[in-house]
């Protein structure tokens, strides 16, 4: 395949681009709102939900809303995750103030702050989403895009998009970081994802059974790919287990993905050498259990390495406990196991402690968590804390590390 020339999606372009479709679908939203009937534009009091304070402010990024028409909603959308993190270790004391000045507010790290615009296009069928990450020293206000994409749902059976998104992959990758409920997910989940990539997906259910594919262009860009990287193929298959349960919610879901040998999670566009993806393949069996206040999820994963990197393998367990409405306890208690020490402590925060031997490598993995999270306007507005224990033996060159972490976060999304 020929290559494109990278100037065709340089940041300001892309950042143009994004604009102006914003731009051109609020205008068609206004237009629509001006012809709308006035019967879709007003509700009867005697049937109207009084709106919180919370439903008012959230409800002013929704620029545009009807029943039906080719624009069905327009909105923006946008996310502010803060968060502060001290450890303590036996190979030094670590935290945020450690970080670089670029990516923190003080002592806070600024770990997502994104903006974009979100549509229901086709009598909601369609959708369109776009969304650039924004640095945190605003010098320069564009970071990278995000995700922009369409997707278009045929039926339930089959939603098809194409564009640049997330490729999901495992129990914890699959949930948003808007909903995640421990302040930083699992590191053999962290190892073993890859990026945001350029691609064709698509997914649906049948019966009980869900399923999804997806392929990629395997260069991790700024912007679109430049199709100077390999391949990313992934595919799924679910079962949902809600009615033989009798559960709220219970599902189990296997993952699979596979990556060609220079596949990038960092490359050409950003600033030193592409930095290839560790692993020719990868595998995740993980599932969802959720009655009332309580909730279970697991994940075990494998994931075959490439070349020097060893082959790993580990198990996430994490149950879930909602003490009132608003209040809720998680654990999570995670294994890990890596052939050649392929394991590598957490660059977010443990690699951090200034004694680290073996640049943070071990064969030998376990963490245990327990935090709480407090939610003021449900996901869209949360407060989160939790502490963890994580020990690492079996460097090559007698590394190991044993640490605590003490992480607090402020998450909201609109």
């Amino acid at each position: 395949m020929v290559p494109l020339a990278r100037t065709l999606f340089s940041p300001r372009k892309l950042h143009r681009a994004l604009l102006l479709a914003g731009l051109a679908l609020y205008s068609l939203a206004s237009a629509q709102s001006a012809a709308g009937s006035s019967a879709q534009a007003t509700q009867s009091a005697a049937t109207a939900k009084p709106a919180s304070i919370f439903d008012q402010i959230w409800g002013s990024a929704v620029l545009y809303k009807a029943e039906s028409r080719f624009l069905t909603s327009f909105a923006f959308q946008g996310l502010l995750h803060l968060q502060d993190d001290q450890g303590w270790s036996d190979r030094g004391d670590f935290g945020t103030r450690d970080r670089p000045e670029s990516v923190r507010w003080g002592d806070f790290e600024v770990r997502r702050m994104r903006l974009g615009f979100k549509s229901k296009l086709m009598d909601g069928k369609g959708r369109l989403d776009g969304l650039i990450d924004v640095n945190a020293n605003f010098n320069q206000f564009y970071g990278r895009m995000n995700i922009l994409f369409f997707e278009y749902a045929f039926s339930d059976a089959l939603t098809v998009g194409f564009g640049k998104r997330k490729a999901y992959f495992s129990l914890e990758h699959t949930i948003s970081s808007r909903e995640i409920l421990t302040v930083e997910r699992a590191l053999l989940t962290n190892a073993l994802f890859t990026s945001r990539y350029t691609g064709i997906w698509a997914s649906g259910k049948a019966g009980q059974f869900q399923w999804d594919v997806a392929g990629y262009a395997g260069d991790d860009e700024r912007e679109f790919t430049t199709f100077h990287g390999g391949a990313l193929i992934q595919a799924g298959l679910g079962y949902d287990l809600k009615e033989a349960t009798g559960l709220d919610r219970a599902s189990i879901n296997f993952d699979y993905q596979k990556a060609t040998a220079d596949t990038s999670v960092k490359g050409n566009t950003f600033e030193g050498s592409p930095v290839p993806y560790l692993f020719e393949s990868a595998m995740s069996l993980n599932s969802t259990w959720e009655k009332g206040p309580w909730g279970f999820y697991t994940d075990i994963l494998h994931g075959h390495g490439r070349g020097s990197q060893g082959d790993v393998s580990g198990i996430i367990l994490m149950p879930a406990f909602y003490a009132t409405k608003n209040l809720q306890f998680v654990g999570r208690y995670q294994y890990a196991l890596g052939e050649n020490d392929g394991l590598r402590l957490a660059s977010r925060y443990d690699r951090l402690a200034t004694g680290i031997t073996d640049n943070g490598h071990g064969g030998e993995y376990h963490g245990f968590y327990l935090g709480a999270n407090y939610y003021i306007y449900g996901h869209k507005l949360k407060l989160m804390t939790g502490l963890e224990f994580v020990t690492l033996s079996g460097g090559g060159h007698g590394g190991s590390y044993n640490g605590w972490s003490w992480s607090s976060a402020l998450r909201m999304y609109f």
